[in-house]
C-alpha cells in the first residue's frame, strides 16, 4: 500500500510527503486500526484533484479490501 500511495506523487503535481506510522496512541479510539497515514497537499485544489484521480480510486479500493470488515468495520 505504501508504494501505491507514494506512486501517486509522480502523477499528481502538488501532492507532497506521505507519512506512514504505527498507531501508538494509548487512547481507546483506534477501533482496531494498527497503522495510519497522512498526506500533505500544496493546497485544497491539489487535494481535490487527488480525491478524483483514477489512481487514487484504485489505491483506495485496495486499501479498503485489506481492511477487516471493509469500510463498515
Amino acid at each position: 500500500m505504501h508504494a501505491a500511495l507514494e506512486a501517486l506523487r509522480r502523477l499528481i503535481d502538488g501532492m507532497g510527503k506521505v507519512e506512514f506510522s504505527a498507531n501508538t496512541s494509548p487512547e481507546p479510539f483506534a477501533r482496531g486500526f494498527t497503522h495510519g497515514f497522512t498526506i500533505d497537499f500544496r493546497d485544497a485544489a491539489v487535494r481535490d484533484a487527488y480525491l478524483m484521480h483514477e489512481a487514487h480510486s484504485r489505491a483506495g479500493a485496495r486499501l479498503v479490501a485489506a481492511l477487516e470488515g471493509g469500510t463498515d468495520d
